[in-house]
Parts: structure tokens; sequence; C-alpha cells
């Protein structure tokens, strides 16, 4: 009965919004058409309202990602992920992104050989083309 502490609104969520504000916004990541990948309309949508929901991970090398990477992004190289491996979280979806697929797909593929209870783990299969100010532009490949 761990609820004893719980409050209860009888008025249900306007209340609680009022109360704490709105809840944060959650997503369920859609996989994509590739096996591993994740869909790209919804990847977007997570970048753009909530990228913190996920953990990004860009594989590419440093000095492609000093180039420019998406804002909320982490750099772990493909060639360093498995030392690093175990700094993975396990509380959200991981996804890797590079600028074409292939190495992003590679990371995907070591997590499962690696870490296979890690379930929610995806990679962008699409080009990207990073800018220097955060912006980018994604190109699903056919």
């Amino acid at each position: 009965m761990g609820y004893r502490n719980a409050k209860v609104f009888a008025a249900g969520y306007p209340a609680w919004k009022k109360a704490y504000g709105a809840a944060p916004a959650t997503y369920q990541v859609q996989a994509g058409t590739e096996e591993g990948s994740i869909d790209v309309a919804t990847f977007e949508k997570i970048l753009k309202e909530n990228p913190q929901s996920i953990y990004l991970v860009d594989v590419r090398d440093p000095d492609e990602f000093a180039v420019g990477h998406f804002q909320s992004a982490v750099s772990i190289p493909v060639d360093q992920l498995e030392n690093k491996i175990n700094t993975l979280p396990t509380d959200k979806p991981i996804v890797f992104v590079c600028s074409t697929g292939a190495r992003s797909g590679e990371s995907y593929y070591m997590l499962q050989d690696l870490k296979p209870d890690l379930k929610k783990v995806f990679y962008l299969e699409a080009e990207v083309e990073y800018r220097k100010d955060g912006s980018y532009k994604i190109k699903v490949s056919q």
C-alpha cells in the first residue's frame, strides 16, 4: 500500500494541472521500417517537444560532432561505445544518430550483442545534415 501519502483530486486532471502544472509529455517511441530503427516523424516530434525523454547518442567522430549536432545529443564515437556501454541509462529509450544511419545502425547492433537486456534501443536510419547553430535537415533514405 504505497499510496497512503498520494493526493487524490476529485476534479481529476484539471485540478492536478492547476496545483502542479501540466504533466510532462511522454512519448511512445515508434519503430521505423528497418529493424531497430526509430520512426523519423516520431523522432522529429520528440526532438521538438521533449528531447530529454530520450538519451540521444551521436556516434560520429568528435570533429564531426564539433561541426554540428542535435542540441540534446551526447558524443560517444562508435569506436568508444563498447568501453562506455555501462554508462548508458536504463530508464529511458536510447537513440543512436550519425550522418547516414550506418554508424548508428552499427551501434544499435553492438548493443544487441553486448547488452541484450536493454530493450529500448533505436537508431536513426536517415541522412542528417547538421549545422553549427543546432539546426538540422533529415532526409529519409529510400
